[in-house]
């Protein structure tokens, strides 16, 4: 079937699960399975790109673009800082907390004139600024290079979750305009699946992705595996187990609260997930046997 082309949008450092996505994302290319086209933060903290690109150099693949969220104010507060500084300034990478990566929806432009028509798969694991402003500069170039995006975010049929929460007119945007098919991978999914366990005591303590979750604060339970979730179906499509609704239209309030409309649509999201502790150990194998 060969790989798949994925860029990675992430706001790593509120929550540990963007590192076990990372973690999960490098397993899955050297099993042949995706090719990192590049990686994306997306909030203002000066330490998200310096997190990603170190964690990158771990796993070997320094050579792996990244770009960063260039407005200010944005979600920067040090409590969301959580462990992305630690990473950032403990590892090596380009950019040691500084902003000297690359803006965000630059480098989106590039990476997507690059590619081949419908090519790309994006997943997109943190609130969708970025994705939103990528959608206002370049509609055309969205709709002609991305094959599909896979969302984090949302609550299914209908709640609030952080990612929309956190900027509600970015994910109302993509949800009203963005051209390609969306899969949305929704809290309750993650819920279910708990990861880290192994990662605390079979990981080298010196391995960046065990130190995030420490820094987190994961405890012996385990972390919800929101984004490692949605990596894995933007990679490897929806497994055979699980079930996937029908299509239709998410709606998004100004709150960021969310609602199903059924009736067809470009949208779809997985609304059970079977044998979870199945899931739990390849997850966890990926995390702990495939280290760089």
């Amino acid at each position: 079937m060969g790989s798949v082309n994925i860029i990675l949008d992430t706001d790593i450092g509120p929550d540990c699960d963007d590192a076990g996505a990372v973690a999960v994302l490098h397993a899955l290319s050297r099993l042949g399975e995706a090719h990192i086209v590049g990686m994306m933060h997306c909030t203002s903290s000066r330490w998200g790109a310096g997190c990603l690109d170190a964690l990158n150099t771990y796993y070997g693949r320094s050579d792996i673009p990244v770009g960063t969220l260039k407005d200010q104010g944005f979600l920067d507060e040090e409590r969301y800082a959580s462990y992305n500084r630690r990473i950032a300034v403990q590892f090596p990478n380009r950019y040691r907390g500084e902003h000297l990566a690359p803006d965000a929806l630059g480098l989106y432009r590039q990476l997507l004139t690059e590619s081949e028509d419908a090519s790309l798969v994006i997943a997109a694991i943190g609130p969708l600024r970025n994705l939103a402003l990528l959608l206002r500069e370049e509609p055309e170039l969205v709709a002609r290079k991305v094959k599909t995006l896979v969302v984090m975010g949302g609550s299914f049929p209908a709640g609030r979750e952080w990612n929309f929460e956190m900027d509600p007119a970015s994910a109302r945007q993509v949800a009203a305009g963005w051209p390609t098919p969306i899969l949305f991978a929704g809290y309750e999914v993650g819920c279910a699946i708990l990861t880290g366990k192994r990662l605390l005591t079979d990981a080298p303590a010196d391995h960046p992705v065990r130190q995030s979750y420490e820094a987190f604060g994961v405890g012996v339970a385990g972390r919800p595996s929101w984004d490692l979730i949605a990596v894995l179906l933007a990679v490897r499509g929806v497994p055979e187990e699980w079930r996937l609704s029908d299509p239709g239209t998410i709606e998004i309030a100004p709150d960021g609260t969310n609602r199903w409309l059924p009736g067809g649509g470009q949208h779809r999201y997985i609304t059970a997930v079977d044998a979870p502790e199945a899931m739990e150990q390849l997850l966890e194998y990926w995390l702990v046997d495939m280290m760089g």
